[in-house]
């Protein structure tokens, strides 16, 4: 076995003996990884150890490009999400002012269907048009006959005039109702639609979230390896095996305490429910309400889905209700984002949070009152803030009454 195979099967079998795992190196390192003792050997030259520097660092920085290679395709992903996202929303306002539409024309249509028939009735009654041949025998054989005769003729007249008049009103409100209704089929069509884009778009968001995620923790383990080796070469002190694995040990403890901290919530806590069941998503004023803001931030939906809550930096982000998280990424102009489903339709968004602020992953059951997040402007914000939204049946509605109609009143 060629001497710098055999260093790594003995680095390999040092590596189980001390309890600790081995490092999972991408395919492409393979014939370079260096081991523990290509590290010794390269120590004893200048040349040999300025070599092995530049290929290990060269490793660490190949190591990283795949770490932001992945996270920016995360972000891509979860920006591409934002757009569908938006296009949804906005297909279901359109479908509601049809909806409103459709109910006007309808009320329209039924109206003047009503006029109609009462005019057709009172029609019936006189006799229609035979009334003019029986008023014309009644009244032409003295003047005051010939003019009562006039008299109701006229009145005849302007009784058949207003008939056709009401019955083109009706036939245009019918017509018109049925414009509208075709309206609502083809923006419901349409809508049908955009939720499938929308749900491959979520898939695809969460899928490069989460392979973005392991591909940081298996670079994570190979930089630990790579550093400590790369810290033996440069120091000046002579080091032992056991030095080296020391480090490697210190470098992954330290990963490792980093990734606990955030799975815990950091040091957040939680904050209590009502007996609702729901919870205050954070503390702070409201500094922007739900509706239409023809001032928003630059690259800011024009219409706004939420409410904002003035926290601070890094203050504490709680779940509002209890659920399952359904989304924890990078959500185009959100920044990263936060949805939990809380059951019976409702779901609630958390954006904005800060880089390294997300302390849950999906999949995951949280509690209401559960430190989820903490603040920050990330995203179109222009400042450190949660932007809270509550949604049912995937419809943004404004948070502040439904919150306190739970007893929770924001801000």
């Amino acid at each position: 076995m060629p001497g710098r195979a055999r260093g790594r099967v003995l680095a390999a079998l040092a590596v189980l003996a001390l309890g600790l795992p081995l490092v999972a190196t991408p395919p492409a390192y393979a014939d370079s990884y260096p081991s523990w003792s290509d590290v010794q050997k390269a120590r004893h030259s200048a040349a040999a150890r300025a070599k092995e520097v530049r290929h290990i660092q060269g490793l660490i920085k190949a190591s990283q490009d795949k770490v932001d290679a992945a996270r920016k395709l995360a972000e891509r992903r979860g920006a591409e999400y934002a757009v569908t996202r938006d296009r949804v929303d906005n297909a279901n306002d359109r479908l509601a002012a049809v909806k409103r539409e459709v109910a006007a024309e309808r009320s329209k249509a039924l109206a003047a269907h009503q006029r109609a028939g009462q005019m057709a009735a009172q029609l019936a009654r006189t006799g229609g048009a035979d009334l003019q041949t029986s008023l014309f025998l009644e009244g032409s054989s003295s003047a005051s006959g010939a003019s009562t005769f006039l008299a109701k003729l006229g009145r005849l007249s302007k009784l058949t005039q207003d008939n056709g008049a009401i019955a083109n009103a009706a036939e245009e409100t019918k017509n018109a109702a049925a414009a509208t209704q075709a309206q609502f089929t083809k923006v419901s069509e349409e809508l049908a639609v955009l939720r499938q884009k929308a749900q491959a778009a979520l898939t695809a968001a969460v899928q490069a979230s989460q392979e973005a995620d392991d591909q940081l923790k298996r670079q994570q383990q190979l930089q630990a390896t790579l550093q400590a080796q790369l810290d033996v070469l440069q120091s000046k002190a002579d080091a032992t095996y056991a030095d080296y694995q020391s480090g490697v040990r210190a470098r992954r403890a330290a990963a490792a305490a980093r990734a606990a901290a955030a799975a815990g919530g950091g040091a957040g806590g939680s904050t209590s429910a009502v007996p609702s069941g729901w919870a205050k998503p954070a503390y702070g004023p409201i500094t922007d309400v739900f509706g239409a803001r023809p001032d928003r931030p630059a690259g800011a939906n024009p219409y706004h889905r939420g409410t904002d809550i003035g926290a601070s930096c890094g203050s504490p982000i709680y779940a509002a209700h209890s659920g399952t998280v359904i989304y924890a990424a990078p959500l185009g102009t959100y920044g990263n984002f936060v949805e939990i489903d809380n059951g019976g339709s409702i779901s609630t968004g958390y954006a904005h949070i800060r880089p390294g602020g997300t302390f849950v992953h999906v999949g995951q059951h949280v509690s209401a009152g559960q430190n989820i997040a903490s603040v920050g402007e990330t995203g179109a914000a222009t400042g450190c803030h949660l932007h809270y939204e509550v949604r049912v049946n995937e419809n943004a509605i404004d948070a502040q009454p439904f919150m306190a109609a739970r007893g929770v009143p924001l801000g």
